[in-house]
């Protein structure tokens, strides 16, 4: 599943719902955990949820909620909105600002900072300890990273992944080499050997200025060599003097020149580049892995294997989206909070002993999770091992990180993308980039303090 494209970051109001008699409720979130019943509800009568998502498999979701509503005697009424991935983030926004009934929604580590910051959201772990106590040690560290705003974790997840360095081992193998290459130098030596057999562009990247896998793609390769974009001050240090960041973006810049690498704009085009068997390496979303090696439409199914991401570190970029409570059910009272806390659980957490939801989109939708005692489910492994060496999956996601993400991030990744695909088509300077991006990061700073 694409998780498609990140609407532009801008400040908003960050005025929220008072609701009258929600004082005790107001007060837990100023630091204090709110005790509530685990075992049923509070109140005597049904409590209504609102739930917002992006429209990706209602139905699903449709029939998810029939059975948390069962397993809770239907005292819990939950009603789901979907809005087209493109215009989430925009119409979360709208609805928060409007003051509309909302106590549940989806949430991603890009918006965090903006929507606790705005006092949209709560910490999920204020309000249920258990998501520090007992789930934070059973999720992926990029997972968690993703979920926390000010050392808080906010959610528990809905769907993760990862950026995976993805080649075809058949093409490979054919041309006389042994294995993926496990570092970028080494990956130059193949794709010239490459070029010597006939292969003309051995690898396919995904860039474009108005797409946000732009900012994904080339943070992961970065990571692979163990750089970064910022300290955890958010002070820029892609900029110091050989920088991992500058290597990587010489790199980039100097595989185009050379021919051996080829830039396309969509990751729908990279899929269909390495159909053609023309091309043996990729960095993409892993998920693209499942629908290049799917018999029903690829004709290079069973081909396409994954690799550690090269460099130094081997490390790659992972993210997470959650689920998240709003300020709006804390004020609603004790009864929507405990609802809430319910439904988030029985869809992020454990129900029962079991993470049902979760493999249930694992299994039926191949979408990644970051619960781990999935990488130890017999029918996640028998799922995900169709398209994708299960182990090295394993193996990747436990060197993932996710990035950080300032307040302004929105804003400073528009301008970003534009001086990375400068840099990488040639039309300036590395160092011209780099500068100029460093510029704005601090100015942005500065400004959003």
């Amino acid at each position: 599943m694409s998780e498609g494209m990140h609407a532009s970051n801008r400040w908003t109001r960050r005025d929220f719902l008072k609701v009258a008699g929600a004082g005790a409720a107001s007060a837990a979130l100023g630091g204090g955990v709110l005790a509530l019943p685990r075992n049923v509800l509070a109140g005597p009568t049904t409590i209504n949820l609102n739930f917002s998502v992006w429209s990706y498999s209602v139905d699903t979701i449709q029939e998810n909620i029939k059975r948390f509503e069962q397993a809770y005697n239907n005292r819990i009424k939950v009603r789901v909105t979907d809005f087209p991935w493109p215009q989430y983030r925009d119409t979360m926004i709208a609805r928060f600002s409007g003051r509309s009934a909302l106590h549940v929604l989806y949430n991603g580590g890009d918006w965090l900072p903006e929507f606790a910051r705005a006092g949209w959201v709560v910490p999920l772990e204020d309000y249920l300890p258990t998501v520090r106590t007992n789930y934070a040690k059973k999720i992926a560290g990029f997972a968690v990273q993703d979920m926390t705003y000010n050392g808080k974790i906010y959610g528990l997840p809905y769907y993760a992944d990862m950026t995976t360095f993805q080649y075809n081992d058949v093409l490979l193998k054919a041309n006389g080499l042994k294995a993926p290459p496990a570092t970028w130098e080494e990956l130059t030596d193949q794709a010239r050997f490459l070029q010597g057999k006939g292969i003309a562009s051995p690898i396919l990247f995904e860039f474009a200025t108005n797409l946000p896998n732009t900012i994904d793609n080339f943070t992961a390769m970065v990571y692979g060599r163990g750089g970064d974009w910022f300290d955890a001050n958010l002070d820029p240090v892609f900029d110091r003097p050989n920088s991992e960041f500058r290597q990587q973006l010489a790199w980039v810049a100097g595989a185009v020149k050379q021919r051996t690498a080829v830039v396309l704009p969509h990751e729908t085009d990279v899929v269909k580049a390495l159909n053609t068997g023309k091309h043996v390496y990729a960095v993409l979303w892993n998920y693209n892995l499942a629908e290049a090696n799917n018999k029903a439409v690829s004709p290079r199914a069973g081909q396409f294997k994954i690799a550690l991401m090269p460099g130094r570190t081997h490390e790659t970029q992972g993210m997470c989206k959650f689920y998240n409570m709003t300020k709006y059910a804390v004020d609603q009272g004790k009864d929507t909070v405990d609802a809430s806390l319910k439904f988030i659980e029985y869809f992020g957490g454990e129900h029962q002993g079991q993470y049902k939801i979760a493999k249930r989109w694992a299994v039926e939708k191949g979408l990644g999770f970051g619960q781990l005692p999935l990488y130890n489910d017999a029918e996640v492994r028998k799922s995900f091992g169709q398209w994708v060496d299960f182990d090295t999956l394993k193996q990747q996601a436990s060197k993932a990180r996710a990035r950080r993400h300032p307040v302004w991030e929105g804003v400073f990744n528009e301008f970003a993308r534009v001086q990375l695909v400068r840099a990488i088509s040639g039309e300036t300077s590395v160092d011209s980039a780099v500068g100029a991006m460093a510029a704005k990061a601090k100015e942005l700073k500065a400004q959003f303090k």
